[in-house]
Parts: C-alpha cells; structure tokens; sequence
C-alpha cells in the first residue's frame, strides 16, 4: 500500500471537488455526505478532465459531454457498467491519502 498525501481534510469540506496527483495519475476528490472518494480524473467516454466539470448532487459531471457520474459508486447514470477508475482514500488525522 503506497500511500500519498494529496490535501488537508479542510480542504474537502462537504459537496466539494479538488483535483490532486498520485504516482502520475491526476485524480479528482470528492467530499459526498462526509465520505471523501478520489478517481482517475478522466471521462471513459472521450477522456474528458472531470475535475473542469462540476460536482452537483453527489455527482461528477464531465465539462465535455455531461456525462455524469455517482460519487458514491463511480457508476454512469445511464449505463451502471460503466465506471470511473477508483482510489482508495485513507484519512489520518486531518490529512487525506490515497493509495496510489
């Protein structure tokens, strides 16, 4: 388990969205109901850059096309087959990791 800091807890407060970078992989992070969840920071549709989108309503939405994706499962709202590359999240104290 290779662990990277990527931000402070404080900088995820609810219904926020950052974007951060482990081992060479950009990622983009998001605090949904207290639950941090970190993802590749790449639409599988066309490779869009999520992290320019919007996070609404526990969703990531893609700046290119809309697609839109569940925080909580990284699923595609139209196709639950299709999902988002996952990180796992470690806190530790007010420091938030993910497992790269």
């Amino acid at each position: 388990m290779a662990l990277i800091r990527i931000a402070a807890l404080s900088d995820l407060g609810p219904g926020v969205m950052i974007t951060g970078a482990a081992g060479g992989t950009h990622l983009v992070l998001c605090n949904h109901n207290g639950t941090i969840h970190a993802f590749a920071d790449r639409c599988p549709h066309r490779n869009g850059p999520l992290s320019q989108g919007n996070f609404v309503d526990g969703r990531l939405i893609c700046p290119w096309h809309a697609w839109e994706f569940r925080c909580d499962t990284g699923c595609y709202d139209y196709n639950p087959a299709i999902e988002l590359q996952r990180f796992p999240v470690v806190i530790q104290g007010e420091d938030v990791f993910v497992d790269a």
